[in-house]
């Protein structure tokens, strides 16, 4: 991967420490919650809103996204730990998103935990840029289209998907259940945030790319309430996760549940699309 080991200083660096210092992130007692595993390599340490995952591979972990920082920050450290994780084996990180919800954790983890190299898009890192200015995660490298990160024995597979946020990034990568691989597909962000026709279309356009894209049979999610209509929640499929039986399906190998998702997100950005033209 290409990888970038600038850090501009931004001219409004008193405004932007106001700012940020006025910037608390949720109480953490109605954000706790339980880490979980869901799959062989996939572990969740998020919060009950906010999502972050460990992906684990042959060759050491990769860390996506990192909460709120301040308080959420140690709290990430012991939802790893609880799950039998480190972080001194996470040799990435990965920013899906330009929300401070994703990514403001990462200077606390650069600075004080972790030798890992954090990545996300352009445009998202010049958004992370903008808003904490000299407080700015140290960049490592840049995600672009097409990318491919390979650590060990797994690869994950990089789109940019804009309509969230510019550099929104989403992911294509194994999962494992008791050694049976599927394919798994993570959208980095999946709320249209825009009311411009053409960023609209292009949103619009990678869904129906994303639709066509054979064999994904696992949707995983950063917010807990992204899923068809007719499906589980993040929660609701853990619960059911927990209580599995043998030879029963893992709640996660949902394809028809991903397309169902896809479809209702489909309809609902071309009658966005219809508005705004």
């Amino acid at each position: 991967m290409k990888k970038v080991f600038t850090l501009p200083l931004l001219s409004l660096i008193c405004w932007l420490g106001i700012a940020q210092a006025q910037r608390t992130p949720p109480p953490m007692s109605e954000m706790e919650h339980t880490p979980f595993q869901i799959f062989d390599n996939l572990y969740f340490i998020g919060t009950k809103e906010v999502a972050s995952y460990v992906i684990t591979t042959s060759d050491g972990s990769i860390l996506i996204d990192t909460l709120y920082g301040g308080p959420y920050t140690p709290y990430l450290l012991e939802n790893m730990s609880n799950l039998g994780l480190d972080i001194s084996d996470v040799k990435y990180v990965l920013i899906l998103q330009g929300h401070w919800d994703h990514y403001a954790g990462a200077r606390t983890l650069q600075d004080n935990h972790t030798d890992a190299l954090f990545g996300a898009a352009e445009e998202d890192w010049r958004m992370i840029e903008e808003d904490l200015g000299y407080r700015a995660p140290r960049r490592d490298f840049v995600i672009e289209e097409g990318d491919t990160l390979t650590l060990g024995d797994t690869t994950l597979r990089f789109e940019i998907t804009p309509g969230h946020t510019p550099g929104t990034t989403s992911i294509q990568f194994p999962v494992f259940d008791n050694g049976t691989r599927y394919e798994a597909y993570f959208h980095g962000g999946s709320a249209l945030r825009t009311d411009e026709p053409e960023a609209i279309a292009e949103f619009l356009a990678d869904l129906e790319r994303i639709n066509q894209i054979p064999g994904i049979e696992v949707q995983i999610i950063n917010h807990f309430d992204i899923h068809a209509s007719t499906a589980d929640n993040l929660f609701e499929r853990a619960e059911r996760l927990a209580n599995r039986q043998p030879g029963e399906p893992h709640p996660w190998v949902a394809p028809d549940e991903f397309h169902d998702w896809l479809v209702e997100m489909i309809v609902d950005t071309r009658e966005r699309l219809a508005q705004a033209q």
